[in-house]
C-alpha cells in the first residue's frame, strides 16, 4: 500500500503558466479514450467501495482511501472491503492508501464517499491538493450540517477552484459491488458530467448526465425522510396504499422544494428522483426504512435523535421553512423524531388535507 510523502499541487504548480499548461494537458487527456481515468474515492465504507469496484471495472484507475492505516493495510492485502462488502473482490486498478494527498494526486476527478456529517473536514483536507478545473463530486445525500446549504454550495466555497458536482441514484453499495445493473445520476457543468458519464459507465453500471445539480441533491436529501415515514406507515400495518401515497405526496413535496430553490421537477421523473424514492421507500436494506420500521413500535421514537438521517431530516425542514414551501409529510416526519407526536399521529399528520379552508383530518385505522 502507498503511503508515501508528495509534494502538494500548489507547490508543483508555482506559476499561472505551468497551471494554464497543466489544464491544457488534462483538457486533451479528456478527449482521449485510450487514456485511462485516474479517479479518486474518499471514504471506503460501503458506498465509497462499492463505487471504487465500479470505478476500476470500467477501466480506470482508482485510488480508494480510508481514514484507518490498519483497515486499509488489511485491505491492500486481501483485497476486500470484509468490513463492509465481504465478498466483492477488488478489481486489479483498485488501490486503497490511507493516504488522504496521495489518494487525489494526479487524480482526474475526485469522489468524496464520506457522510454528509464529515463532508466538510474531508474536503478542506484535500483543497490545496486540488488542481484548477477539477471535478470534485458528493455522494453524499444530505444537507450540510454547518449552515444548511447544499453540499455543492459548500464545495465551491471550500474548494473555489473545483467544478462541484454530485452523483445520486437507487443504489444499494451491496448489488453495485456484485454487478447487477444499476442506473445512477451525475449532476454538474454538462461538459463534465457528459465526460465522466461517458468514461464511467460500464455494463453494470450506467451513469447519465444532468445539470440540475439543484434537484439531484434535494431528491437526495428528501428521500431519505420519505423513507423513514414509510418504515412507519408498514412497521404499525398500514397497507400498499397507504405507502404508495405518502412516497408520491414525497415526491411532490421534494420536486416543489427544488423548483423553488431553482432546480427542475423533471428530474424527479428520473432514477435520481422517483427511483431512488421506490428503492429507499420499499427496502429493509434503506437503513432510513429500517429506522422508521423500528420507530413505529418505539412509541415516541425515545433516542431518534441517535439514528442516521434523523439530523438531516431537520436540516431539510429548515429549508422548506425558508423557502415557504408546504410540507406536511415531511413536517410530521420531524415531529416524531423530535417525540412531539406518536406513530399513529404521525400518520394522521400527514394525511392533513388541505383541499378546504379548514384543515380535516384523515380517518385511518387498520
Amino acid at each position: 500500500m502507498r503511503n508515501i510523502e508528495i509534494q502538494r499541487p500548489r507547490d508543483l504548480l508555482s506559476s499561472d503558466a505551468e497551471q494554464a499548461t497543466r489544464i491544457a494537458s488534462r483538457k486533451t487527456a479528456r478527449r482521449r479514450r485510450d487514456l485511462p481515468l485516474q479517479v479518486a474515492v474518499l471514504g471506503a465504507g460501503a458506498w465509497g467501495t462499492a463505487l471504487a469496484i465500479a470505478f476500476a471495472r470500467s477501466g480506470a484507475n482508482v485510488r480508494l482511501w480510508g481514514r484507518s492505516d490498519t483497515r486499509m493495510e488489511r485491505m491492500f492485502r486481501t483485497q476486500v472491503n470484509a468490513d463492509y462488502l465481504p465478498g466483492a473482490s477488488f478489481p486489479p486498478k483498485l488501490e486503497p492508501t490511507a493516504d488522504i494527498h496521495y489518494a487525489v494526486a494526479s487524480a482526474d476527478t475526485i469522489f468524496l464517499a464520506v457522510p454528509s456529517s464529515i463532508i466538510m473536514e474531508t474536503a478542506i483536507a484535500i483543497a490545496d491538493d486540488v488542481p484548477p478545473e477539477t471535478p470534485v463530486v458528493s455522494c453524499a445525500k444530505g444537507i450540510d450540517p454547518d449552515k444548511g446549504r447544499l453540499i455543492t454550495d459548500m464545495l465551491s466555497e471550500i474548494i473555489p477552484q473545483a467544478i462541484p458536482m454530485v452523483l445520486s441514484g437507487p443504489s444499494f453499495a451491496t448489488e453495485v459491488a456484485q454487478g447487477h445493473p444499476t442506473s445512477v445520476m451525475l449532476a454538474g457543468r454538462r461538459q463534465e458530467a457528459e465526460w465522466l458519464a461517458m468514461r464511467l459507465t460500464s455494463d453494470e453500471f450506467h451513469i447519465q448526465a444532468e445539470t440540475d445539480v439543484i434537484g439531484v441533491q434535494i431528491a437526495g436529501a428528501i428521500k431519505n425522510v420519505i423513507a423513514i415515514a414509510c418504515g412507519v406507515v408498514d412497521g404499525l400495518g398500514y397497507g400498499a396504499n397507504t405507502r404508495a401515497s405518502v412516497m408520491a405526496r414525497g415526491l411532490e413535496e421534494a420536486s416543489t422544494l427544488a423548483q423553488a430553490m431553482g432546480g427542475s421537477r423533471e428530474t424527479f421523473l428520473g432514477v435520481a428522483g422517483s427511483g431512488d424514492f421506490a428503492l429507499t421507500c420499499s427496502d429493509p436494506q434503506s437503513r432510513n426504512y429500517s429506522l422508521g420500521n423500528s420507530l413505529a413500535t418505539a412509541g415516541k421514537g425515545k433516542k431518534s435523535k441517535t439514528f442516521e438521517g434523523a439530523a438531516n431530516a431537520i436540516r431539510v425542514l429548515d429549508l422548506i421553512d425558508r423557502h415557504g414551501c408546504d410540507a406536511p409529510i415531511i413536517r410530521a416526519v420531524c415531529a416524531l423524531l423530535e417525540q412531539d407526536v406518536t406513530p399513529r399521529e404521525m400518520v394522521a399528520e400527514m394525511f392533513r388535507s388541505e383541499s378546504t379552508n379548514e384543515e380535516m383530518a384523515m380517518d385511518i385505522s387498520i
